[in-house]
């Protein structure tokens, strides 16, 4: 950790430097260009600021850069190709490096990897069709294209490239169609990836000709026809995405030449006709999803007899007809089964007794009848049933207070008798039964009428044997894409290594051991109170590690859900400025009470709130927070908001950001956190736990919810860009949202607002002020130079209260989207490094 010392340059015979995954921080220093003999310089995965130094673009023995995984900005030299003659691998992703990738890399005709992937690239992207031995390009999830309808011709120059492996284009603005000349790639290639952009019309018959693909993905663009009957050449294939485009035609049987498939996705399509009862011949599948289409006629048996399935199948919102299968009985590794939106009948199944392993179960919208089979009660992993808008009939069935229910849903069937109290029924909030007009009894919450008839004694069930019923707790997994970056090593990049198959990553926590870690939930352990619960300090002795626990307060209305909501966002989502979850706890405490909780890391610095306002002992014994560190805060939010919102498979609203929900590591970096109200975009989905009408509202913190939500507007991720507004400029003044001086109509947005056309000192927290006065007095420049600095800083200063304020219009259609603020802190940082750095 540290800094590099610009004595490094003085090495003169040193042929390579390695640092990567370390904690250094600091800018590259220039004197590593005094390095001439050097081949290889690796710094990937520290917290390196400002721009890469130009005089490194001059070393002409460079053979290997390697700056991933920082804090970069600024662009690459227009000249690079001509300059670094004999550059290999260029690997620079996950940064914030912006501008054009320089035409004159194609002069680097001894390229063979390419990775610039996770920054701000713009434009056009050049030509390489000098570079024959190209096995790796990858600049996924920047801005490139966006202007012309030519955006993908670049792709053709690659058909040089004879060594390709791996091609991913992903996650960027591409427009215009795919070219033909895609059936001239190399046919060594492995991945392919064109995800996330705009890009239309059909898909090539040509694909076919990859014959090696093992990853195809193009989820998320516009291509419409038919897909062609080549692509049954691909034989190679374990990961098919063509989900949200819009392909129509029917599902080709040739989908059975692929019997090697792990993962196929065409959901959200305008496929018509039958499925091909050819995809049984796909025994490897692990997850099939064909929902959201126009698919009708019967669930081929075939389709139900694919063993192997074990993550999810998701047939929903179609207009498929019939019963199901009785082979449903041959799923027993499968996760969740989606069988809701369709026009099934008949009963389901007893045969469906046997999938012991299903955790989620939606056949709601549908037309069964019938009871619920007595053999369900075999499904000792079922935490969600949702069974609800169908015609189900009979008395709810008593074994379903001995499932770990998490989530039921019985509505609008025709269920009557006595509601069952035990297990899930014992929550109103888990439980839905209304619409059922024959029920009765039940506890008070669900608001029934009496039975007329004396019930059964019951047993009553010790507390202790509610304990040993509930040993193994229904765990979240938390999920992770492995994405297994490196510098260097074919061997260490190989396609097996980057599917995006789920991994479940926790370990076992009962109650015994939250309870001992932390010391019997001693106040003296107490980290803060939340909406929902409260967050202690904690010890396990799985891990020996200190980690911070969530415990639920599951009397509060909407705790629940809450629990439900977090878990579902965290065990999807791993990146960098979120809080990580590490394991989840779901069960009973020794009253048999229920009992949940979440385990996140320990964040060593609090949370913002206390930073920015903190207590008089912790005012005495805590430093302040520097403007640097304010700008660095703010821009790590921004770009978690920024990837919840535009760069996952839907968006995500936070729906309760403000400075406590900011958590702070040892490296004072920010983790936004408390997803508890968090909500998907659109409002229902396949893949929710959570019911988006449920009681548990976007409620927020007072002062941080956008205005509209008072009026009844529907969620959005404008309503995440008001709070960062607000949190922004709270952060830049020091001042409380409750400050007695808001009044008669004034709060904070309105206050520095006034003060950018007055004088933007009055509205700058005094810290701040303080501080930029001993940055001028260590100057050695001139009296005008001083000034000139100051003008510059405050300059600053007010482009980011402009941010703050443009973000906090009370109209949303006025508000900036959460991108545009992340560019321009982005410039802000780069503009105070240049004045900061420099004393």
């Amino acid at each position: 950790m540290g800094n590099i010392p610009p004595s490094i340059g003085n090495l003169s015979s040193l042929q390579k430097f390695g640092l990567s995954w370390n904690n250094f921080s600091g800018t590259i220093p220039e004197t590593l260009g005094r390095l001439r003999n050097l081949k290889e310089l690796r710094l990937t995965a520290n917290k390196f600021v400002s721009t890469i130094p130009i005089s490194i673009f001059n070393i002409s023995t460079l053979a290997s850069l390697g700056v991933g995984e920082n804090q970069l900005e600024g662009g690459l030299p227009n000249d690079l190709g001509f300059t670094l003659p004999n550059i290999e691998s260029i690997i620079t992703y996950q940064n914030y490096l912006t501008g054009p990738i320089p035409e004159s890399i194609s002069n680097a005709s001894n390229l063979k990897l390419i990775q610039i992937d996770q920054n701000n690239f713009t434009g056009k992207v050049p030509s390489f069709s000098k570079i024959r031995g190209l096995y790796w390009f990858n600049i996924r999830l920047n801005n490139l294209g966006g202007e012309q309808s030519t955006d993908l011709d670049f792709l053709c120059s690659l058909t040089n490239s004879t060594k390709l492996i791996f091609l991913s284009i992903g996650e960027n603005a591409f427009r215009g169609l795919i070219p033909n000349c895609i059936s001239n790639l190399s046919t060594t290639l492995s991945i392919f990836s064109l995800k996330c952009n705009h890009i239309s019309g059909t898909l090539p018959s040509g694909i076919g000709n990859l014959i090696n693909l093992e990853a195809l993905d193009m989820w998320s663009n516009n291509i419409l026809g038919n897909i062609p009957y080549e692509i049954g050449n691909l034989n190679k294939l374990k990961i098919l995405d063509l989900s949200k485009n819009k392909l129509s035609g029917q599902i080709l049987e040739s989908f059975g030449n692929l019997r090697l498939l792990i993962e196929l996705y065409l959901y959200s399509n305008n496929f018509r006709g039958s499925i091909p009862s050819s995809l049984k011949n796909c025994q490897n599948l692990l997850l099939l999803d064909l929902s959201t289409n126009n698919l009708s006629g019967h669930v081929p048996p075939e389709i139900m007899g694919i063993s192997s399935l074990s993550i999810y199948l998701d047939l929903s919102r179609n207009s498929l007809t019939g019963p199901i299968p009785e082979e449903v009985g041959k799923l027993q590794n499968l996760g969740k089964l989606y069988l809701n939106g369709n026009r099934l009948s008949q009963q389901i199944p007893s045969s469906i007794g046997s999938c012991i392993s299903m955790e989620h179960l939606y056949v709601q919208d549908n037309f069964f009848e019938g009871p619920l089979p007595s053999i369900m009660s075999s499904m000792r992993g079922l935490q969600v049933l949702n069974v609800s808008n169908n015609q189900l009939s009979g008395q709810i069935p008593k074994f379903l207070e001995s499932l770990n229910l998490t989530n039921l849903s019985l509505s609008y069937n025709d269920f009557e008798g006595a509601l069952p109290t035990g297990g899930v029924f014992r929550s109103a909030i888990s439980t839905s039964v209304v619409g059922n007009k024959k029920l009765c009894g039940g506890l008070p919450d669900f608001q029934l009428p009496k039975c007329y008839y004396k019930e059964s004694k019951r047993t009553r069930i010790s507390g202790i044997a509610k304990i040993l019923i509930s040993t193994i707790s229904a765990l979240v997994g938390v999920v992770c894409i492995l994405s297994c970056y490196t510098s260097f090593g074919l061997d260490r990049i190989r396609m097996h290594q980057l599917q995006a198959l789920l991994k479940m990553g926790f370990w076992h926590v009962s109650y015994h051991n939250l309870l001992k870690a932390t010391g019997g939930f001693s106040s003296t352990n107490l980290l803060g109170m939340g909406n929902f619960g409260s967050v202690y300090r904690g010890l396990l002795d799985q891990t020996q590690s200190v980690v911070a626990i969530k415990i639920l307060d599951l009397t509060c209305e909407g705790a629940p859900k809450s629990f439900i909501a977090e878990c579902e966002v965290l065990r999807r989502i791993r990146r960098r400025n979120l809080v990580k979850v590490l394991t989840t706890c779901s069960g009973f405490d020794f009253n048999g009470n229920d009992f949940k909780a979440l385990v996140y890391e320990f964040m060593s610095n609090g949370n913002l709130d206390e930073w920015l306002h903190p207590t008089a002992s912790q005012y005495m014994e805590r430093k302040k927070l520097s403007l640097l560190e304010r700008v660095n805060i703010a821009i790590d939010v921004a770009c978690a908001l920024d990837y919840l919102h535009h760069h996952y498979e839907m968006p995500i609203v936070h729906c309760d950001l403000k400075p406590s929900n900011v958590l702070l590591d040892d490296e004072m970096n920010g983790h936004v956190g408390d997803f508890g109200l968090a909500r998907f975009l659109p409002k229902a989905t396949h893949k929710l736990l959570v019911d988006q009408s449920s009681s548990v509202g976007v409620k927020g913190s007072f002062g941080y919810v956008a205005p509209e939500y008072g009026t009844g507007s529907a969620v959005s991720t404008q309503g995440d860009v008001y709070s960062f507004g607000v949190l922004v400029l709270e952060m830049f003044t020091g001042k409380r949202l409750i400050d007695d001086m808001f009044e008669d109509g004034l709060d904070l947005h309105c206050f520095t607002k006034a003060a950018l056309v007055d004088r933007v000192e009055k509205a700058i927290d005094p810290i701040l002020l303080q501080e930029i006065e001993e940055l001028e007095k260590r100057r050695t420049i001139a009296p005008e130079g001083k000034n000139k600095s100051w003008c510059s800083i405050k300059d600053c200063l007010v482009l980011i209260i402009e941010v703050g304020i443009t973000c906090s219009f009370e109209s949303s259609k006025e508000r900036m989207d959460i991108y545009d603020a992340l560019t321009k802190l982005q410039g802000m940082r780069k503009k105070l490094l240049e004045f900061i750095v420099t004393i």
